[in-house]
């Protein structure tokens, strides 16, 4: 499991080296110099750069690029080396002006900038963005911006020291402008806003430089802010087939989804919780309908249901269903995709929140429990909701642009105002529980923009829980591995694709999880 923190957690724990373990942050500032020397050579190395640009702000970001800046000059002496520093040398404090004063020493061209005209960057050579760091709280203006934009135009190798400048390291906002790098080295502790978009599309690869940090968060009294969700967490938590397990024992998972115009909806959720493993699907629809479901997934256990004219759930069904799954040893369902937002519908859904059944509300449900939100606190309990940001924003009352920008601090609000797993669909896709706990999701692509997809992922979230995962940990093994078949379908050529197709690629996804064969795109291994 690996540990994300936010910049103040950070800063607390080279706060706590320093005044209780005697750690000096001068010793903490000179391993990150070498830590991330040593990645930027690997690169030099591969790409046989010859010249090399350390763009450093006044702060400790730009002490750390001065740092770099010596260990690349003792290890590479013929590399050829230009720091630029935006300011004055006097400008800088304690440890970044010591290594400024030994870089000075050692006659390694020192440039003082006060505007964008003086930095000039040679094409094709490496440059290293130390400008801002984690202490950013304003947004990039003035020097520091047009810098930025002459990184962002030069078409260089770009490798950013702990964060790309511009970006907040605990929830991932652009702050006006910020680095696109090729290679990200943070230091000590994987920042939170390096794993969460839009921050994450401007990190690159992420290395992480270990600084010699001698006591974990737990010791030093800190917690994380976070945590990145691994191949090796998702395989401890997929549920096992023993060799009497029997369709039951494999798990129920009701359906309840779908109308007169929308059955597909109610499809690909079945199909996903047949292949994430559930022994038996039943989906209560009439009988018109039902029969149109057998000629795709034969599988689907029917229980019929009452209808006249457009057929909808209404409060008159309830008993049936309730008396149909509780028969069939059902305690799960995926409720809410294709089933409209009917008065009758509504009043439906509130019986089946209060009941003794859990599982995924999403799409229609969501739309309906927006409507009137006060009505939902804190009844959620034992549920995960799948919101994309549209939804989303209905549930909290704000716009997409403030859930997009702020999806972390957005899903912590909705798990606690209703009680329940949020699962925050889109790049980067974000699980959050009532107790504050967040997972970032790194797995995905583009070809998973496809209408059906979130369809698919209720499916697998829905199909986990009725074999008895629990809803945070079926969350987490259905955002990702719901994200490793779209990346095994892009591996393969494709650019677009139709959402049963995930459904279908869920078998080799976790085949790879359970053997270790697949590796994080962002991180090498996990």
């Amino acid at each position: 499991m690996l540990e994300l923190v936010s910049s103040e957690t950070m800063q607390k724990l080279e706060k706590i080296l320093s005044e209780k373990y005697g750690v000096d942050t001068l010793l903490l500032m000179e391993n990150a110099g070498r830590g991330v020397a040593e990645e930027i050579i690997k690169v030099i190395q591969h790409y046989s750069f010859s010249k090399v640009y350390i763009l450093c702000g006044v702060g400790n970001n730009g002490g750390d690029g001065l740092a770099i800046a010596r260990h690349l000059h003792l290890r590479l002496p013929s590399l050829s080396i230009v720091v630029y520093l935006l300011g004055k040398g006097e400008q800088l404090k304690k440890d970044a002006r010591f290594n400024y004063q030994v870089v000075k020493n050692l006659s390694i061209p020192v440039v003082e900038v006060s505007s964008s005209q003086g930095v000039e960057l040679e094409k094709g050579a490496l440059l290293v963005d130390a400008l801002l760091g984690t202490g950013i709280t304003r947004e990039v203006e003035g020097i520091y911006k047009e810098i930025i934009e002459k990184i962002n135009t030069s078409s260089n190798f770009v490798v950013a020291v702990d964060v790309p400048s511009g970006v907040e390291a605990s929830d991932g906002r652009i702050m006006g402008e910020a680095v696109k790098a090729d290679l990200t080295v943070t230091l000590g502790l994987i920042k939170r806003g390096l794993c969460s978009f839009p921050g994450r599309e401007r990190v690159g690869k992420l290395k992480l430089a270990t600084i010699g940090i001698p006591l974990s968060l737990k010791e030093a009294g800190l917690q994380a802010d976070g945590f990145l969700i691994t191949p090796s967490m998702v395989k401890e938590m997929l549920p096992e087939r023993h060799w009497d397990t029997h369709k039951i024992s494999a798990g129920v998972l009701g359906v309840i989804a779908g109308s007169s115009s929308l059955l597909g909806a109610g499809l690909l959720v079945s199909l996903a919780g047949y292949r994430s493993g559930a022994g038996m699907v039943i989906w209560p629809l009439p009988s018109s309908l039902s029969s149109l479901v057998k000629l795709f997934i034969p599988e689907v256990v029917s229980v019929n249901l009452s209808s006249s004219g457009d057929w909808y759930y209404s409060l008159s069904h309830w008993k049936i269903i309730e008396k149909t799954l509780e028969d069939r040893k059902c305690r799960v369902l995926a409720v809410g995709p294709g089933m409209g937002t009917h008065p009758s519908t509504s009043l439906f859904l509130e019986k089946v929140v209060d009941s003794s059944f859990s599982g995924v509300i999403d799409a229609d449900a969501l739309n309906i429990i927006s409507q009137n939100i006060d009505n939902w606190k804190a009844r959620l309990t034992d549920w995960v909701i799948t919101p994309h940001p549209g939804e989303m924003a209905r549930i909290l009352g704000i716009s997409v642009q403030e859930v997009n920008e702020s999806r972390i601090a957005a899903s912590l609000r909705a798990s606690s105002l209703l009680g329940c797993i949020t699962v925050l669909k889109g790049a980067g896709t974000v699980v959050a529980s009532p107790q504050g706990e967040i997972f970032l999701n790194p797995t995905g692509s583009s070809v998973l923009a496809s209408a059906g997809s979130g369809d698919v992922l209720t499916g697998i979230i829905a199909g986990f829980m009725a074999q008895g995962v629990s809803p945070l940990h079926s969350a987490i093994s259905g955002v990702f591995l719901h994200g490793l078949a779209g990346e095994l379908m892009e591996k393969e050529g494709k650019k677009q694709i139709l959402s049963r197709e995930i459904a279908e690629k869920l078998n080799e996804a976790r085949r790879m999880v359970e053997n270790g064969e697949y590796t994080l795109s962002l991180l090498d291994g996990d």
